[in-house]
């Protein structure tokens, strides 16, 4: 009887130890688990956290802050535009030089000080529209010009081209040839200087206004692919204004495109891929057998020579 009960209770203290120890191991792996889950879920947050907002790249507003110190001084050391006398001579034609002067005024009063961005932004969509503006009159005006010219000295036998503009090719591809070759814009191939071509005054007037069109957009572009996703869409806002007012507009289509290339938030990418081949069509010419001439430069103008692909941009480009 003795013996019965010792061995019972054995058995009882090893069902009871072995009870324990797994009641133990349970907890252990409950106790590892939740250890492990809480771990995961620490470092879902982290990341979350850590991940900007789709579309809000540059959401501090840094890359922008950046981009617009150095438009400052760069608005700082723009001229003011010349009067369009050499080429316009309608009082109507005129007052539209008058009007991007003062756009061009006011926008560089507004960095200077600086104004708010939105500010700035419309400031900026004014002065590109009122350059433009004047810019198709003082190409117009210009193609005129030239074709004037082209009846008083014509060029030789069979050829299409006025003298000068001929010349002013020739030297133009020579120059840039043997600046390719050398390094050294400004000298021929035996290393003597080259002389500087006759300035035209109507064609300066031209490129001041092309030039200061070419920089309103540029500076529009800076908040369209650089700021916060709100300045963004308000710069977005402001071209599709600039859209309503004057198209097509090949230039405002390539700022689209451009910036539509860089977007990563998916509405707004979806607005400027929409609008931007709406601005990039090109209108016809409206003189009979005269084809649109490259850009910034009136229609029937003979094309830039491009024997010479890796060379320098002309002066008048320089800076931009």
């Amino acid at each position: 009887m003795s013996h019965r009960f010792t061995t019972w209770s054995l058995r009882r203290n090893v069902g009871l130890c072995l009870i324990a120890a797994c009641a133990l191991g349970t907890l252990e792996g409950c106790s590892k688990k939740k250890q492990e889950d809480g771990k995961a879920e620490a470092e879902k947050v982290k990341a979350d956290g850590d991940k900007k907002p789709v579309g809000d790249r540059y959401k501090d507003g840094q890359r922008l802050a950046s981009a617009l110190k150095d438009w400052s001084k760069r608005w700082s050391d723009t001229t003011e535009l010349p009067a369009c006398d050499p080429l316009l001579k309608n009082a109507a034609d005129q007052e539209l030089c008058k009007t991007a002067a003062t756009a061009l005024v006011t926008l560089k009063a507004a960095v200077a000080k600086p104004e708010p961005e939105p500010t700035q932004i419309h400031l900026a969509a004014e002065l590109a529209f009122a350059t433009e503006a004047a810019s198709e009159k003082l190409r117009t005006a210009s193609m005129e010009k030239l074709q004037a010219e082209h009846k008083a000295s014509p060029g030789p036998a069979g050829s299409g081209t006025p003298k000068p503009m001929a010349s002013a090719a020739a030297a133009l591809a020579k120059a840039r040839a043997v600046s390719s070759a050398r390094g050294k814009p400004g000298f021929n191939e035996k290393g003597k200087a080259l002389e500087a071509a006759p300035v035209d005054p109507a064609m300066q007037v031209m490129q001041s206004y092309a030039r200061v069109n070419r920089a309103a957009l540029r500076y529009l572009s800076q908040f369209l692919q650089f700021g916060p996703l709100p300045t963004r869409s308000a710069a977005f806002a402001e071209l599709e204004a600039l859209s309503k007012r004057k198209e097509p507009w090949p230039a405002l289509g390539r700022t689209l495109r451009e910036a539509a290339m860089a977007e990563n938030d998916p509405e707004l990418q979806g607005k400027l891929k929409a609008l931007a081949p709406k601005m990039s069509r090109r209108p016809h010419s409206a003189t009979p057998g005269v084809s649109p001439g490259p850009a910034g430069m009136p229609p029937g103008h003979p094309p830039t020579p491009t024997a010479d692909h890796g060379a320098a941009a002309p002066p008048e480009h320089a800076g931009e």
